[in-house]
């Protein structure tokens, strides 16, 4: 039985059962008062099923569906599937603002286990890339220059515009660190340094950009993400994950605005159900009759009088 603080005027005006009966039905719920009723000659409670139950005007009315208590009250009666159900009749910002249940740690857990393009969505939104570059361990930077998307030509032509003191420090750790020589001559031209790369065999051409300075290294990454932010996805999810554990938890929920609806029911959906009926208490209480009157016909046969 599911207890409600239901409006009892509207049975009294509606069908004409005073406060005084309906106390002598005791635990029965609402249905079985109505059945109850109809059985001793009441026409207007044999009427009860249509006209209220496949009314989700008049569900609204008579079970003070607009008082958020009631909701929560028939919500935790409610299996996980049932539940989950409900979650798709949300307003996405709602199920964003529930994910404020899970701890911080939880968040970051569930921002991981999601595509790479919709992690950038949330960190890219709470910091420029700029920002982030600064943040994250420079090992993560050099994993970026192993992937096979770069643009090879876009990248000599960055490495055109540094001075040419820049470069032949990254060719003299590159020989030194790699070939295990030192480099003779230390005033190669930029001209010389870009030929020298391109003749590279590509693992060595990806190696020797990471011998750049720290500070190259992310101006080469801003350069070539300007044109294709798509690129971001090239670092991992570690590194991208990275920046958001400086973040407190309100602020990192705020930022996952951008996820489909999907996203954001999958995550709740990893609530416990007395949590998860919390959040889906903000259903718009008009879509929560018409959801009940079309397919819990059998929750509010469950319904009955009293407090919650």
């Amino acid at each position: 039985m599911i207890r409600l603080d239901i409006d009892l005027s509207y049975l009294t005006q509606n069908f004409e059962i005073g406060t005084q009966r309906l106390n002598q039905y005791g635990s029965k719920s609402i249905d079985e008062i109505m059945e109850a009723e109809a059985e001793q000659g009441n026409t207007k409670a044999a009427e009860y099923q249509q006209e209220v139950t496949n009314d989700p005007k008049e569900l609204l009315k008579l079970f003070k569906l607009s008082n958020a208590r009631n909701r929560y009250a028939i919500l935790s009666q409610l299996n996980s599937s049932d539940l989950e159900y409900f979650l798709n009749f949300l307003d996405p910002s709602d199920i964003q603002m529930g994910l404020m249940f899970f701890t911080k740690e939880k968040i970051l857990d569930l921002i991981y286990d999601l595509p790479k393009n919709k992690i950038c969505s949330i960190v890219f939104q709470a910091f420029s890339i700029e920002q982030f570059l600064k943040m994250i361990p420079e090992k993560e930077i050099n994993k970026f220059f192993e992937s096979d998307k770069l643009d090879k030509n876009k990248i000599l032509e960055f490495v055109e515009t540094l001075p040419p003191e820049k470069l032949n420090k990254m060719v003299e750790q590159y020989m030194f660190k790699e070939e295990g020589k030192l480099q003779q001559d230390n005033n190669w031209s930029q001209e010389h340094v870009v030929k020298w790369l391109d003749q590279l065999q590509p693992e060595k051409f990806k190696k020797a950009l990471q011998y750049f300075e720290r500070e190259e290294k992310q101006d080469l990454i801003l350069y070539l993400t300007k044109e294709d932010k798509n690129l971001l996805t090239e670092f991992s999810k570690n590194a991208l994950t990275f920046p958001l554990k400086q973040l407190d938890k309100v602020d990192i929920v705020k930022n996952m605005n951008k996820l489909e609806p999907d996203d954001l029911i999958k995550m709740a959906n990893e609530l416990p159900d007395d949590l998860l009926a919390v959040v889906i208490t903000q259903i718009d209480p008009m879509v929560f009759a018409e959801l009940l009157s079309k397919n819990f016909q059998d929750i509010l046969a469950e319904i009955g009088i009293g407090n919650v």
